[in-house]
């Protein structure tokens, strides 16, 4: 075997240098894309331009750049460089990259102050000048323990996700797919992405069934009344009271007496009449 000198080395090193820059042209274009968005603090993944998944994220509480030690969220193109955690459960806990064996108890989660890297990590090459740091700085995607906080700004630089999200994305995004993050809201949530959207962690994405709608409820019916109220009159008039028949002769003696109190009632001229032609036969 011929041994290569010095130079062949150089020659050697610079033509790896300019493979490894082929990735970084804008003419990469891959079959599977990420997308994050700081402004929705969102994740989307797009394979073969048709939208997929979305998931609830978190990126840097500091803002956003590429300086080392500035616990910032970088922006631009990267790809995935390594993916790390095949086998490991879920919430198993990671220290410098590697699987401790413990595992992390996500439904009482841990301090506030505490960032644990837990379950899947994938991490991220900068593909930019703007963003040349991420790989050395240690930007990953990756499960956290605090839940809680995803759909806001809380990291410390990674793009945090759920446990159950981050398994999903393991298992659909391959190596060297593209990420990119960015500012800009995403696109619309499609109908078929809709169930995976941000309303909670998923293992995996369920289909969308279309949920037809309810049928109209009829009206309740009124109840009939079988004999109406009758409706009170403007002017009601009163009704006597009934006299029984024991009562009669009273009646009688009443209506005399009505009579010679009113002497221009019928009764009482007839009796003015009869007296007058008994005192003519008499006289």
């Amino acid at each position: 075997m011929r041994r290569v000198g010095p130079g062949g080395k150089l020659c050697i090193g610079a033509l790896a240098l300019l493979l490894s820059s082929c990735v970084t042209t804008t003419n990469y274009k891959p079959t599977t894309v990420v997308r994050v968005s700081v402004h929705d603090q969102a994740l989307e993944v797009v394979k073969d331009g048709t939208a997929t998944h979305r998931f609830p994220v978190s990126t840097s509480r500091f803002g956003l750049g590429d300086q080392t030690n500035s616990y910032r969220t970088p922006l631009g193109r990267f790809i995935v460089q390594n993916k790390i955690g095949d086998g490991v459960p879920l919430g198993g806990k990671f220290h410098h990259r590697q699987y401790t064996g413990e595992r992390v108890d996500l439904e009482h989660g841990s301090a506030p102050g505490h960032d644990s890297l837990l379950t899947r990590i994938l991490w991220l090459r900068g593909l930019e000048a703007s963003n040349r740091n991420a790989y050395s700085r240690g930007i990953y995607i990756h499960g956290t323990n605090q839940e809680a906080l995803i759909g806001q700004p809380a990291s410390y630089g990674c793009v945090r996700m759920r446990n159950q999200d981050v398994v999903a994305l393991y298992n659909v995004v391959p190596l060297g797919s593209l990420v990119v993050i960015q500012l800009d809201p995403l696109p619309p949530v499609p109908r078929a992405v809709a169930a995976t959207a941000v309303r909670g962690p998923a293992a995996s994405s369920p289909p969308f069934r279309a949920t037809p709608d309810p049928a109209p409820v009829p009206p309740k019916a009124l109840p009939v009344q079988a004999c109406p109220a009758p409706r009170p009159s403007s002017s009601p008039t009163p009704r006597r009271p009934a006299v029984s028949s024991q009562h009669a002769p009273s009646r009688t003696v009443a209506r005399h007496a009505q009579d010679r109190r009113h002497p221009h009632s019928p009764h009482a001229i007839r009796g003015k009449h009869l007296a007058k032609a008994s005192a003519r036969k008499t006289g």
